[in-house]
């Protein structure tokens, strides 16, 4: 037989080999597909998180608190069905493979964590989403700047991230100082406070909304806080600022807040 006779025949091989679904590799392997098989699937113990998210202020008797930060993941636990070596890919830029793995998010977002199976004669694959919110807590320190044009200000980052987000709270003001508390301040003397919202970018306000400015004759004040379905992009922020006019106010402020996706 001739050597072009060969060829045609090993190239005729080749092709019919390539209709049948697969290119024959030795005797026992043969090309992979990938597809999505019922006998092989993934599930999840839940799938939404809440991540948790605290920080709190130092007072060390001047402006410059020390700020500790705790942050605490939640922990997604991925189980697979039906495969053998399985590999995930959890759509944050981290990988695993097990049978079972055990995942923490570090950002609020919606995730598609897929995984595949792999056997000698296909990879079989199957994905799902989890959603992770936050919720958040910080405790910051007595209102101590003095700037004009207010007599004391502080400001709390409400930390969000891109994408399309809805943030709902709430900011708690107690009197904690040397003066008299605003329970027992007289008419002309009440305690005052103004709280902003702002949005940055870049770090510079392009836009505020007062929420409440007035005075109040009560050792605690509670201001709620909303936003639905905003778009961040990369660099823009939100922050709450209060202010009060007056040297003599002390107020300590608390805020509670959630980031849901």
């Amino acid at each position: 037989m001739s050597n072009r006779v060969s060829l045609v025949i090993s190239i005729s091989i080749l092709l019919a080999s390539l209709s049948l679904g697969g290119i024959v590799l030795g005797n026992n392997f043969s090309a992979l597909s990938r597809e999505n098989s019922p006998n092989f699937n993934v599930n999840v113990d839940a799938d939404i998180g809440m991540n948790q998210y605290n920080l709190i202020e130092i007072d060390e008797g001047d402006n410059d608190e020390e700020t500790q930060i705790i942050l605490i993941l939640h922990e997604f636990n991925f189980t697979s069905v039906g495969g053998k070596i399985v590999n995930w890919d959890f759509g944050d830029g981290n990988t695993a493979s097990g049978i079972q793995v055990v995942h923490q998010f570090d950002q609020p977002g919606k995730y598609l964590v897929s995984a595949t199976s792999i056997s000698t004669s296909s990879v079989d694959a199957d994905s799902l989403v989890v959603t992770v919110h936050l919720t958040a807590h910080a405790e910051v320190d007595n209102m101590e700047c003095e700037c004009a044009p207010t007599a004391k200000d502080t400001i709390i980052d409400l930390v969000p991230i891109t994408g399309i987000i809805s943030i709902a709270g709430y900011l708690t003001v107690q009197h904690d100082g040397s003066s008299e508390s605003c329970s027992l301040r007289n008419p002309l003397q009440e305690c005052h406070l103004r709280v902003i919202l702002q949005r940055t970018q870049l770090g510079n306000i392009v836009m505020e909304e007062v929420l409440f400015d007035d005075t109040f004759r009560s050792n605690e004040k509670v201001i709620d806080f909303i936003l639905n379905d905003i778009t961040f992009e990369e660099g823009e922020g939100i922050q709450l600022r209060l202010e009060t006019d007056q040297l003599r106010d002390w107020h300590k402020p608390n805020a509670d807040w959630e980031i849901t996706i």
